[in-house]
């Protein structure tokens, strides 16, 4: 079938018109890219800082000390008190004055110097589970290379009085560093995937709204007696959405980078071709949604129901791989989870088409078809 530019170029138009009158598709456009940018930006944030402790220190010797110093220099943690007795510790954590409490035994130093076994008792507030497991790995990541510090000493000082002068001995150092975010921010991991959530709920929301909208209005019944075809008025209508989406695309990733300071060591370009492969698939949702839909609070409806699951499926928020089994291979029909990994692993690796072509082809078959039955369902619902 041969397709009029002429007829689509005057679509175009007529939906951009459209669009920018409209107040409520006005702030479906404008509001979401920045407020859920921020919103993201700042409180969603699983970093653990300001963690409250109490401590009983059994021992009261200068290692014992020296060891609560640890504590109390890190940048994760702030002495709330000491205590006289284990007794106190147990309303500070119900008052939720404190997130955990350190008990430092008996002999602590003595054992510490002899190598040793040392047992410390911590009692953490388990009420966030999420929260108190990265306590204990903050709690584990600054004991253990202590304790193992002096260890290590006492064991090379008596190593050095035992060896003849001149021979020395030497320790393993482990020294870990983390690639692709250093600081493990876990707002360089969140931000990137506001990218596609904010890109589905604008393109699903729009392209439903506004179809359902004409058909409301009447107005469908008179583009089946015009010569418009109806391929042309869906790509008229499609077009626009994909260009404020694309704009959006533009506008959310300025943010988390000018703003948020969010690493991006990819190409640009090949994150907006990406894009507009996954734009294809959620205006094919929001035309299939257009279809199911008598009106606009529908459609909006509709959306949501799609929205929600598809975000919950993506990986943006909750990693897949803690999910069951049935719903990982749910989560292989989202298209939304493969353009999450594209965005982060653009953002935060700076990974091209050589390592990503796989998403990408997945994304386009996923939304020529998707796009294909919405087509197919339009027409039946129009025809």
């Amino acid at each position: 079938m041969k397709l009029s530019l002429h007829n689509i170029r005057i679509m175009i138009k007529k939906e951009f018109t459209l669009v920018m009158r409209d107040p409520k598709l006005r702030a479906i456009i404008i509001v979401p890219p920045i407020l859920m940018s921020l919103v993201f930006g700042y409180a969603v944030n699983t970093d653990v800082t300001n963690v409250s402790f109490a401590v009983f220190d059994r021992d009261r010797t200068s290692l014992s000390r020296e060891f609560i110093q640890q504590f109390v220099a890190s940048p994760y943690f702030e002495m709330y008190t000491y205590l006289d007795s284990p007794k106190q510790s147990l309303r500070l954590i119900e008052k939720g004055d404190i997130d955990f409490y350190l008990e430092i035994p008996n002999n602590f130093g003595r054992n510490l110097k002899f190598g040793k076994p040392v047992a410390l008792q911590v009692i953490l507030d388990g009420t966030d589970s999420s929260r108190a497991s990265v306590i204990q790995s903050y709690i584990n990541a600054l004991t253990l290379p202590y304790v193992q510090e002096r260890f290590i000493s006492t064991i090379k000082i008596k190593v050095m009085q035992r060896l003849q002068s001149g021979v020395s001995s030497g320790t393993i150092e482990l020294i870990p560093r983390y690639w692709f975010n250093q600081d493990l921010k876990s707002i360089n991991f969140y931000l990137p995937g506001v990218i596609a959530m904010l890109i589905s709920l604008i393109t699903i929301m729009l392209t439903a709204m506004s179809i359902v909208k004409e058909r409301e209005a009447g107005t469908m019944e008179q583009i089946k007696v015009s010569p418009l075809k109806p391929n042309e008025y869906i790509i008229g209508k499609l077009v626009p959405f994909a260009i404020i989406a694309s704009v959006d695309i533009i506008v959310i990733t300025a943010i988390a980078i000018f703003w948020f300071d969010i690493p991006f060591k990819g190409s640009f370009i090949f994150l907006l071709l990406c894009g507009a492969i996954y734009i294809i698939s959620t205006l094919a949702l929001g035309l299939f949604i257009s279809t199911v839909s008598s009106t606009q609070q529908q459609a909006m409806l509709s959306s949501f129901m799609f929205f929600v699951p598809a975000i919950l499926l993506s990986g943006v928020i909750f990693p897949i791989y803690s999910m069951p089994v049935i719903f990982q291979l749910i989560t292989y029909l989202n298209p939304m989870r493969y353009f999450v990994e594209i965005v982060r692993s653009v953002f935060l690796k700076g990974t091209g088409i050589t390592y990503l072509w796989q998403h990408m082809l997945i994304l386009l078959i996923m939304g020529v078809g998707i796009l294909r039955i919405s087509v197919w369902q339009f027409g039946k619902r129009t025809g």
